[in-house]
């Protein structure tokens, strides 16, 4: 079961090759689009979660594609990717709607992290803030993304950073099937940043029980031990 639906939305074949490669070999499904045009018709057939768009592109620009995807949907989430002398313009694009904006070259680690809060937001919306209960791993994964969302900067930049990066190792290995040792394994290192969370006072204690049921929930998912 795929993490999610991607919509990579660039002119360049390169960039295109590089998000699309890396996106569909960590587990989400995802559909390259060259235009903005393109863009526009997958987004209105339904067949995006996220969308990742450049901001300059010929013909439709990426601040004009985001303004019609708006129109047309406000549940889908757009991360806006940029050259570096477009940060401030992306910047701008925020107002617009778009839920983040990521420079080239790619911060690999932060663009996982954005992709996975744009999908959290999406569900959220979806369930009325309820994460999903028949994937108890996807169900750990969007709660820790909603706690870690809702701390300080500097309490994401301590724990909640790798909070989000475990997890997130934790989700793929369980939708690749992946053995269940190395499953266990990242539950006990979300459990470990969690207690390190709650002790740093970076986290409230009502986030940390969420948070301990999710981890709970994916650990009776595991097969019985022999």
């Amino acid at each position: 079961m795929a993490l999610g639906r991607i919509l990579v939305v660039d002119d360049e074949a390169p960039v295109r090759e590089v998000l699309t490669d890396y996106f569909a070999t960590v587990g989400y499904a995802v559909e390259a689009a060259t235009s903005g045009l393109e863009a526009l018709s997958a987004v209105s057939g339904g067949r995006a979660d996220l969308v990742l768009l450049d901001v300059r592109m010929p013909g439709l620009d990426g601040v004009q594609v985001l303004r019609r995807i708006r129109e047309l949907t406000d549940s889908v989430p757009v991360i806006m990717v940029t050259a570096n002398e477009d940060v401030n313009l992306a910047r701008e694009t925020l107002m617009l709607g778009a839920f983040d904006y990521v420079a080239k070259p790619f911060d690999f680690d932060y663009l996982d992290r954005a992709v996975a809060a744009g999908l959290a937001r999406v569900a959220e919306k979806a369930r009325g803030a309820v994460p999903p209960s028949d994937d108890p791993w996807k169900r750990l994964a969007h709660t820790v993304f909603r706690v870690t969302r809702a701390m300080s900067h500097t309490a994401r930049a301590s724990t909640g950073e790798r909070l989000e990066t475990v997890v997130l190792v934790a989700a793929r290995d369980a939708a690749a099937g992946r053995e269940a040792a190395a499953r266990e394994q990242h539950l006990a290192e979300v459990a470990m940043l969690l207690d390190l969370a709650a002790e740093l006072g970076d986290l409230p204690a009502a986030d940390r029980a969420l948070v301990e049921s999710a981890i709970e929930a994916a650990r009776r998912s595991l097969p019985a031990r022999r």
